[in-house]
């Protein structure tokens, strides 16, 4: 019995896929059952098998590559922009292991391929040719003040948080809700240092170019009321409590769907010693070299609860003779925010991570009479 391996290919682009290389090494054409029919093209929106093969004499094995591109030629006759190539790779040998591949670059993307095994001889494989940039546009954004560029770029510009006096931003009131308060101003990532960039989306020097005007980065320092160390402190008690700075601790993922700083400014290849793999690694070693110039907290990314220059100043509170006073942290902390925006001028936050900077306590008293507390709000400390 023959051995054999045919390709089911979904087209879900919005232009055919035409034939552009065929070749046999070994074996005979066999798709749809057909034998010496080789690889179809595939109109867009159509479901197909692709490609068969068949061993040649028995258990000879087979071996064969083809390639498809898009019909970039407009109903005027005009040149588009292609989106990109697929090219497939089988190799079913008689007496060594099997190797089969299946690409893509540009625009498109291969889904639902499965290797094969490293020994067998007859595979059938599906797979859903589709353009990233529809992905792309349907890609639900996460929903928060950090993804509205617009909001942010309205923040107050301060290079340097140690050169604030961050008490003038500490509420009278208690919102628990963290909130930005001012930012530095942008660091614009120039075109040389793109491949430095692990853009999810645009996965390719070739993509960026193409689809991106710009890349740049931006510290956002925020302030929120830490609720779970609040400490209550009734009549004529006292409490000491500790104001830090230059913590530099290391917060939880931000914001859900978007990647941290440390994977958006690092790739995810394999090492490597060859030629091309060495100059993107030098790239992204120059970007974050920039990086840690323009945004020193960037030095402690990939340690978790890192203490660098700790400062500490140990505070004693009393609440007064006649209210309870509550004893509220408000911690500052540092985002380094990675946006991208497109030939649209579409502006997405691409990556993001935070860290604590400061730690400032503040009292807040209550008035106590029948049981029930009205907040009297003192604005600042004691």
């Amino acid at each position: 019995m023959a051995w054999t391996f045919s390709l089911n290919v979904t087209n879900d682009t919005d232009r055919d896929l035409e034939l552009v290389e065929s070749q046999l090494h070994w074996g005979y054409w066999n798709t749809n059952g057909e034998e010496d029919k080789g690889p179809q093209s595939i109109k867009a929106g159509q479901t197909i098998q692709a490609v068969g093969v068949k061993s040649a004499f028995g258990p000879n094995g087979y071996e064969f590559s083809c390639s498809w591109k898009d019909n970039n030629k407009n109903y005027e006759g005009s040149m588009l922009e292609p989106y990109g190539v697929v090219s497939l790779y089988v190799n079913v040998p008689y007496n060594n292991p099997n190797e089969a591949t299946c690409r893509a670059n540009g625009y498109f993307e291969v889904n639902e391929w499965k290797d094969i095994t490293h020994d067998g001889h007859n595979f059938v494989r599906d797979i859903r040719i589709s353009n990233k940039m529809d992905r792309i546009r349907k890609k639900e954004a996460p929903n928060s003040l950090y993804t509205d560029w617009s909001k942010i770029d309205t923040l107050k510009v301060v290079e340097n948080v140690e050169t604030i006096d961050l008490n003038q931003y500490i509420p009278s009131g208690v919102n628990f809700e963290k909130r930005a308060i001012f930012k530095t101003s942008i660091f614009k990532i120039s075109k040389k240092l793109w491949d430095g960039v692990n853009d999810v989306d645009f996965d390719s020097l070739y993509l960026k170019k193409r689809e991106v005007n710009d890349y740049f980065s931006v510290e956002v320092t925020c302030i929120r009321a830490d609720a779970s160390k609040i400490e209550t402190v009734t009549r004529r008690g006292k409490i000491k409590v500790k104001d830090e700075r230059f913590i530099s601790t290391i917060s939880k993922k931000v914001i859900e769907k978007v990647s941290t700083i440390e994977t958006a400014l690092k790739f995810s290849e394999k090492a490597s010693v060859s030629e091309d793999k060495i100059v993107k690694a030098s790239v992204e070693q120059e970007l974050q070299t920039e990086l840690r110039a323009k945004f020193n907290i960037l030095n402690s990314v990939t340690t978790e609860q890192q203490q660098t220059e700790k400062k500490s100043i140990d505070r004693e509170f009393e609440a007064p003779n006649d209210k309870d006073m509550d004893v509220i942290p408000w911690i500052f902390s540092k985002m380094i925010l990675l946006y991208r925006t497109d030939k649209e001028n579409v502006t997405t936050l691409i990556g993001a991570s935070e860290w604590d900077y400061a730690i400032l306590n503040r009292t807040h008293e209550f008035d106590v009479m029948d049981n029930a507390k009205i907040k009297v709000t003192t604005g600042g400390e004691n």
